[in-house]
């Protein structure tokens, strides 16, 4: 179901008494390519990405925040699918080129009995005509301060590049999971910081969060990091002990100054692994589900696809490409 659902994420929230479930993206989800070309190209990329749309409005989705990709066939066409959508586009920092106005909604917000989360949308830089894209940084920083007495939880939808990344991790915001496109890797866990985590650029894979709540005004520690952390670091010390697990390794590169702050180093990492995992309040537990090649046990999107494949025909005729590989 590949191209069914590109870079697709869900989210399990659980509290006491309450179970949701989100199926949000961050962007790149209608186009695999910056531009189409007109003719041929065109139709059949505006034939999958009604697929596409027609599949997320079956499987409910919550939110998506556009990304570049998604306006290859002009802002127009994107406002046209946004029409036909069960769910919101968001983004906060994308703009009409003439009016300076915003074209989505900044954010989205749910509310239930114990708590409120909010689904911000934001994109780095780029250029496409009839729109401009607003400091990303700057704009993020407006909506949260707006979001600071209506939101408990705040989840980025983001697409975009490491500087812009590394430029929010730098300000300490009151971010509690980020949701990256514009990335070909995919991530093993949220890191260190603000746990963010990406689904590569195929659309083969779903990520899977499970959000454990204890404390509303706590943050979210990511488990799998903590865990490949302590696993990681643990064995790159082991290997240095050279064959004797029993070696005091402060005694055996006491003459290497570099390796000595490189153990050091390793040391404090699992440290701050260990104690997060003693101070646990919420968890966050991350799955990767890969997709296969088909779609199997849901007919409504399975006739959805059928429905999409006829009208390809119609255009490429009886030699048609498999479209779940698009």
């Amino acid at each position: 179901m590949g191209g069914l659902a590109r870079k697709a994420t869900v989210l399990d929230q659980q509290s006491t008494g309450i179970d949701n479930f989100y199926i949000v993206d961050a962007g790149n989800l209608f186009f695999k390519k910056e531009f189409v070309d007109p003719g041929v190209a065109l139709e059949t990329a505006q034939i999958n990405s009604e697929i596409i749309l027609n599949s997320f409005n079956a499987m409910g989705c919550t939110a998506f925040s556009p990304g570049e990709f998604d306006f290859a066939t002009g802002l127009n066409y994107l406002l046209e699918l946004e029409k036909k959508a069960n769910f919101p586009f968001i983004s906060c920092n994308i703009f009409t080129e003439q009016e300076n106005q915003r074209i989505f909604d900044k954010y989205l917000l749910d509310v239930k009995e114990d708590f409120t989360i909010a689904f911000i949308g934001l994109t780095s830089i780029f250029s496409r005509e009839g729109i401009s894209i607003g400091n990303p940084l700057d704009n993020l920083k407006i909506v949260l301060e707006e979001l600071k007495n209506k939101s408990d939880i705040n989840v980025l939808l983001f697409h975009g590049n490491e500087t812009d990344l590394s430029a929010i991790y730098n300000e300490n915001l009151n971010i509690d999971l980020i949701v990256r496109s514009k990335d070909r890797k995919r991530s093993s866990d949220g890191g260190s910081k603000i746990p963010t985590f990406s689904l590569g650029d195929r659309g083969k894979i779903v990520c899977q969060f499970d959000l454990l709540i204890e404390d509303i005004n706590e943050r979210f520690t990511d488990v799998a990091w903590c865990d490949r952390t302590v696993n990681h670091f643990t064995t790159r010390l082991e290997k240095m002990k050279k064959g004797d697990l029993m070696a005091d390794l402060k005694d055996l590169y006491k003459d290497n100054p570099a390796t000595l702050q490189r153990i050091e180093n390793y040391e404090n990492q699992i440290i701050l692994a260990n104690q997060r995992m003693e101070n646990l309040v919420n968890s966050l537990v991350y799955k990767k589900i890969e997709l296969g090649v088909s779609v199997n046990g849901r007919i409504d999107i399975l006739q959805i696809v059928d429905e999409g494949k006829r009208k390809l025909q119609n255009i490429l005729g009886p030699s048609l490409p498999d479209i779940q590989k698009n």
